[in-house]
Order: C-alpha cells, then sequence, then structure tokens
C-alpha cells in the first residue's frame, strides 16, 4: 500500500513540495533552477500526473522549464493562474513551451487554479483543496484594481493550497499570498486550519509595512502546530525577518518552526563537516552546508504524523550551530 507523504524541497530561495499520494505525484510549485529535476532524477520518477503553480514568479516557476527540457518525466496535466504583467523572459518562455507541449499531446495545459478547483483534483486519499483566489481576483489579474481600487498584482492572485485527509486539515501551502489576497482570503469566510503550514514569501515582505501584524493576522486563522519557512542562504535576502517569527510567536508560542537552510538571523557561518540529522534525500544545500532542516519529509498519516528531520537531532544541530536562533521555544 501507498502510504502517502509530502516532502518540501530545499530549492534554496523557492518553493517545491512533492505529494505522493496514493494514485499520482502532484508538484506544488518547482522551485528555481534544477532543483526539482535533481530529486525526480534521484528517485528515479517518472510519471508527474499534475504541477500546480501558484503564481509567475521565477523562484516558483523555473523547476517547469527544466523538467519541460530534460525531456525524462512524463507530465500530465501543468494548472496556473495568466498573468499579464510578469514580462519576464522566463514567464514567457514557460508558458510558450506549456502551450507548445499541450498542441502537441504530450500534456494537459490549463490556465485557471481558483476555488472552483475544488473537485478537480482528486489523486487518491489526500485532498487537494485550493483556498485562493477566488475567480474574481484570477479575472481580473495582476496590473487591475478591485473595486475599492486596490492593485492586484502576482502576489494578491497566487494560489493557497491546503492537503487534507478524511476532511482533516493537514498542510497549508500559501504561496506568496500578499495582504491583499489575505483580505479576501478572510472575507470568504473559508477554513484555513491546518497542523503544517508553509508560510508565505520564505518569512520576508508580504506587501504590508507591518510584517509582523500580517504574521499575527495568517496565524491567528491556521493555528499551525508546525511552521516551514523554504529560505535560501546565499543572496541578498536574509529570511526569515525577525519580526514574522516574532508574530508567529505572539499567537502560537509553541509551534516547531522549520527553515530548509540556515538563516544569516541565526548564524553568521555555516556548520563544517556533515548534519547527520538530515533527511537522506536532494538538498539544495547539503554540499554547501548551507541546511538548517534541509528538504523536510511529512509523513500523511491522520493518526502518525511523522517529519523529518526528527526533533530532537534536528534541535541538537541548532544548538551546536546557530548561536542566534530565531526558531528556539525550548
Amino acid at each position: 500500500m501507498i502510504h502517502p507523504k509530502l516532502v518540501v524541497l530545499d530549492v534554496g530561495h523557492g518553493n517545491c513540495s512533492i505529494l505522493f499520494n496514493t494514485r499520482g505525484i502532484i508538484v506544488i510549485d518547482a522551485g528555481p533552477g534544477g532543483s526539482l529535476l535533481e530529486f525526480i532524477t534521484e528517485h528515479k520518477i517518472r510519471r508527474i500526473d499534475a504541477i500546480l503553480i501558484s503564481h509567475a514568479d521565477k523562484d516558483h516557476i523555473e523547476g517547469v522549464v527544466a523538467l519541460l527540457a530534460s525531456g525524462i518525466v512524463e507530465i500530465g496535466l501543468v494548472k496556473l493562474n495568466s498573468d499579464a504583467m510578469k514580462g519576464t523572459e522566463l514567464w514567457d518562455d514557460l508558458v510558450y513551451e506549456l502551450d507548445k507541449a499541450n498542441f502537441e499531446g504530450k500534456l494537459k495545459f490549463e490556465v485557471g487554479l481558483t476555488t472552483n478547483d475544488a473537485n478537480n483534483l482528486d489523486y487518491g486519499e489526500i485532498g487537494i483543496e485550493i483556498l485562493a483566489p477566488r475567480p474574481y481576483l484570477a479575472a481580473k489579474g495582476p496590473g487591475a484594481t478591485d473595486r475599492n481600487g486596490r492593485l492586484i498584482n502576482t502576489n494578491t492572485v497566487s494560489a493557497v493550497v491546503r492537503l487534507t485527509r478524511k476532511n482533516i486539515p493537514m498542510v497549508l501551502i500559501s504561496g506568496d499570498i500578499d495582504d491583499l489576497g489575505l483580505s479576501y482570503l478572510v472575507d470568504s469566510g473559508v477554513n484555513v486550519n491546518a497542523s503544517i503550514w508553509i508560510f508565505p514569501h520564505h518569512g520576508g515582505k508580504s506587501g504590508q509595512k507591518n510584517l509582523g501584524l500580517f504574521a499575527e493576522q495568517f496565524t491567528e486563522l491556521v493555528q499551525p502546530d508546525v511552521v516551514i519557512f523554504s529560505i535560501g542562504r546565499s543572496g541578498h535576502l536574509a529570511n526569515p525577518q525577525p519580526e514574522v517569527v516574532m508574530g508567529l510567536r505572539k499567537k502560537r508560542p509553541t509551534a516547531r518552526i522549520l527553515c530548509t537552510q540556515l538563516s544569516k538571523h541565526c548564524s553568521g557561518s555555516l556548520p563544517v563537516g556533515e548534519s547527520p540529522h538530515l533527511p537522506k534525500i536532494f538538498s539544495r544545500g547539503r554540499v554547501t552546508h548551507s541546511c538548517c532542516a534541509g528538504s523536510i519529509a511529512i509523513n500523511l498519516m491522520v493518526d502518525n504524523l511523522q517529519i523529518l528531520p526528527e526533533i530532537n537531532l534536528h534541535r541538537e544541530f541548532i544548538v551546536d550551530n546557530a548561536p542566534t536562533a530565531l526558531c528556539k521555544n525550548w
């Protein structure tokens, strides 16, 4: 019997989650570069049943381009929302190649990933809910304004995906939804509760000046036991932002926090040598010793929710290597 699991892949600064459902493999965002391709090569995956793209930013879409170029994996379906304001060459290349592959019968390419997809994504025991955006926001699209004159951007229409089992909320994957998108989510009255939450924007800027308040408001809705920040060590960004973690802790003081890579806020230097706490799966930061939790493997059993890296081993790593760790609550 197939036991469903979710892998939150360490791709550096970006998002990519792979759901091994009971009747198919679903990718939710594809990260930057070739990390997803390396993972599926390592695991000898030959078919991905669906790819759901939350929005048009490079750190969520580039991995699809790498998959298409490789030709080593069969793809059943790709769903995303349109974004006429995203003028990047990468976005243009992606939608062109997807349309071409759709025309040639190599995959099914659908424009539209909204709350109307509630019953369209049945790949097994793990239910896939699209909690945002509503069709109104997706139809207006980035660059437009809503009826109150508020500007809609790429992040406003970011898809929010929740995984459930036996109707029990398990994982919330919130893309890069911003404060305006969150306000529509709140106004819809939908329950967004989940045990595990992949925090939006990698714990960085959300479109709201008060990052702590955004974190408080969203955390109050989700009520998570575990929060994941998919972050990169390299580059000019240093996420998660301390204000975000403080806002999160204010509402969920005992939640376990995991970052895929070691934040610069937590340590000015990188560990030396191997990190035995890491699961034995691909992690982008492994070679450079940039991992904190690395790629995170979640067993999606209702009565036995297990997360790797194992909590005690991970805490030992943090104590030894992250003197100013933001996540400490012990």
